[in-house]
């Protein structure tokens, strides 16, 4: 059995420093996908991704499968409270048979809010 020295020292010898760090990031790295830009999503009409809550809201379109409305979906992520948002993705997650996934969704950011509303109002009031 190799030590790791030995096999460290084996692997130095074989490769030039060139050749080594050609293959190195052909082991390493599929480059073929690095050619497009990681910025840019959905096409044109997006363009380019600058903010944290547009990566997010159009993370929110892909799973919904509503790319028409990726846009509401960006404001919601920058307007309305994370959770709210998570806690309604994944009930609509949980819901498999849904054939509108996207309706569900908007039904239970509703309610959440709602509740949400509620749970500040009972807060505020002095007992």
């Amino acid at each position: 059995m190799d030590s790791i020295k030995d096999i460290v020292s084996q692997f130095r010898k074989d490769n030039t420093p060139e050749e080594k760090e050609d293959l190195n990031q052909s082991k390493l790295f599929d480059t073929s996908k690095l050619k497009t830009n990681p910025n840019k999503m959905f096409g044109n009409k997006h363009k380019y991704i600058s903010k944290e809550y547009q990566s997010y809201g159009l993370r929110l379109a892909g799973k919904l499968d509503d790319k028409e409305r990726a846009t509401m979906y960006i404001k919601w992520a920058k307007e309305k409270p994370r959770a709210v948002l998570e806690r309604a993705l994944s009930f609509t997650i949980d819901y498999p048979s849904a054939k509108d996934k996207s309706r569900i969704f908007m039904w239970k950011v509703k309610e959440l809010e709602k509740e949400h509303e509620e749970n500040k109002t009972k807060k505020k009031q002095p007992h």
